[in-house]
């Protein structure tokens, strides 16, 4: 199993280059982040060069694939983060799929995220970047009430109508133990269509022994799967995450 550290929740308001420096000294090489079009790339990019860091994901630029008139701007925002993740030798982004719009069903938000994950693919072939639709929970996380993709089975089962295997799921077990529970069995039913997994405690979204999760457990279990992708390790930390972070590393990662 492949262990990532999301520099943007892990290390709230420092600098990513920093960030990463301080990870490397202690053998914690790969990460991913959020947004890309803050971060001074050339810099990562020369880093990686020089430190050997990987870069497991970053996020689709923000756009709504839910909403057909806005089609054109959402696939240029997915060609321009495929860019940059191709950039940073990146094979993966998490995409955020867009909110409830006045004005159109549930089905036709649905359908138009389909037919727009079907117009990526060419995008997503010419880079050689998988997309990874996120399900947000939409209850204890209020700032994503209306988000359309809450739920894991939602998001798998899109995936599985566009059957494309540039086309996949992040699956983050905060948010399916918010909206659904069964965290470890949906994602042993639902492997082959995973293409990012990621861990935080729940339902505070801390520290990943501050939960409802057996996350000894679960990371374990995880190692059994037919999987090669992440694991991000992505919570907002009560204290220094340092020490926490090289323990993860030590017990559950494999390389």
């Amino acid at each position: 199993m492949k262990l990532s550290y999301n520099t943007e929740t892990l290390f709230q308001g420092r600098d990513i280059v920093e960030v990463i420096k301080l990870l490397h000294e202690h053998g914690l090489d790969t990460i991913e982040f959020w947004s890309w079009q803050d971060k001074n790339l050339e810099a990562m990019r020369q880093l990686q060069a020089e430190l050997g860091i990987k870069v497991a994901t970053l996020v689709v630029s923000p756009s709504t694939m839910v909403e057909p008139e806005r089609r054109d701007e959402a696939l240029q925002a997915l060609r321009e983060s495929a860019e940059a993740a191709q950039s940073l030798h990146c094979a993966t982004m998490v995409h955020t799929i867009g909110f409830e719009k006045e004005g159109l069903s549930r089905d036709e938000m649905l359908q138009s995220l389909i037919d727009g994950l079907h117009a990526a693919i060419p995008i997503l072939e010419q880079t050689g970047v998988t997309t990874a639709i996120e399900p947000l929970n939409t209850t204890t996380d209020r700032e994503l009430s209306g988000y359309v993709l809450n739920t894991s089975q939602l998001a798998f089962d899109i995936v599985a109508e566009v059957n494309h295997p540039l086309v996949k799921v992040c699956y983050d077990m905060y948010h399916v133990q918010v909206m659904e529970g069964n965290v470890l069995t949906r994602l042993q039913n639902h492997i082959r269509h995973v293409g990012h997994i990621q861990a935080a405690g729940a339902p505070g979204r801390h520290e990943l022994y501050m939960s409802e999760l057996n996350y000894d457990y679960v990371l374990d279990a995880i190692k059994q799967l037919d999987y090669d992708g992440y694991v991000g390790i992505e919570y907002f930390p009560i204290h220094d995450p340092l020490h926490d972070l090289i323990d993860l590393h030590e017990r559950f990662h494999t390389g």
